[in-house]
């Protein structure tokens, strides 16, 4: 059986005060540049362009190159696009989450680069490699008896490099870059740096409210908070709340999982008493829903927040309902 994940009304009000630039944001379509004139922004995945768009406003004109729905890993740029990052005010990358944005900035100089791993600390992927040669079962049993310590898998496919790009699942940290992309803003736009500033300081607080609130949320359950993805995308929300993210894939949402880390994880489900299979909004549901299937238990979904879904639902909308979804597969 799958469930949707729907806003609760809850939510929506919540989201009320941090969803002032959703309708901006909306009005700044994906892999096209829109705005009033200003400082010229290139962002590869929501959450940036969110906090763009929250702090800069009207200042700037974003370019988000990721297509709503889209897989943020696996975007391959056209001549154009490379041309805007060229050009750009300002590119915020995180490497090793789109090779052909990496390969891009690599052409150039990189002045124009804010680079999120010198901001925010990175959560490594390395520990998967460690266990590359383990059987699935293994390694699955591994994650078990260490606490399900938000693993990520071995990953072919796309080359993350050393680090988990997926920090956004952390609003603090994302209250971090905010502070960090107000003062180079500030120095692209001397005139403008006060309200960059200002701007920074409110999304920080409201974000800081996000983080109480959710931790309130996680906090009520008590016990192994184990949850079953179809890639491993959440290990900042796991390290932050102290959950147990067990992925189906790593961090590459292409990987497919061998039958023997199916049968792993059937065990874990067993044992860890997991009611819930998450599928996310820009990867294919078929592995998830089929484990969930066989098991006889629940599908739902995650948004992994690589895209903005829903012109209704911003960042913190959506990291409150991913919270109940979560909740409620524990209940």
């Amino acid at each position: 059986m799958t469930r949707a994940l729907r806003p609760s009304r809850r939510s929506l009000l919540a989201a009320a005060g941090l969803g002032a630039g959703a309708a901006v944001l909306a009005a700044c379509g994906s892999s096209t540049t829109e705005g009033r004139g200003g400082l010229s922004v290139v962002t590869s995945a929501y959450p940036l362009a969110y906090l763009v768009t929250r702090i800069g406003g009207e200042h700037v004109e974003l370019t988000d190159l990721t297509t709503p729905g889209a897989d943020a890993h696996g975007i391959e740029l056209s001549v154009k696009q490379v041309m805007t990052v060229e050009s750009a005010d300002l590119v915020l990358q995180i490497p090793g989450l789109q090779a052909s944005l990496d390969d891009a900035i690599s052409s150039q100089d990189g002045e124009n680069v804010l680079d999120v791993s010198s901001v925010v600390t990175l959560l490594p992927v390395g520990e998967a490699e460690e266990h590359s040669h383990e059987s699935e079962e293994e390694h699955a049993a591994h994650e078990h008896e260490d606490g399900g310590e938000h693993e990520d898998e071995g990953h072919e496919g796309h080359d993350h490099g050393p680090d988990d790009p997926h920090f956004w699942h952390d609003p603090l940290l994302m209250a971090d870059l905010a502070d960090a992309l107000a003062e180079r803003l500030g120095e692209l736009a001397p005139d403008s740096a006060d309200a960059f500033t200002a701007s920074a300081q409110e999304v920080r607080t409201e974000l800081e409210t996000l983080d109480a609130e959710l931790a309130e949320s996680f906090g009520s359950v008590e016990g192994r908070k184990p949850f079953i993805t179809s890639h491993a995308a959440y290990a900042y929300l796991a390290e932050r709340y102290d959950l147990h993210q067990i992925g189906i894939s790593g961090v590459d949402p292409e990987n497919e999982p061998s039958p023997q880390r199916l049968l792993a994880l059937e065990k874990v489900v067993d044992e860890e008493g997991v009611t819930t299979v998450f599928f996310e909004t820009s990867a294919s549901p078929k592995v998830a829903q089929t484990l969930a299937n066989n098991l006889g238990i629940d599908s739902a979904e995650l948004d992994n927040l690589e895209t903005q879904q829903s012109e209704d639902a911003d960042y913190a909308q959506v990291m409150r309902d991913n919270c109940t979804a979560l909740v409620e597969s524990w209940s």
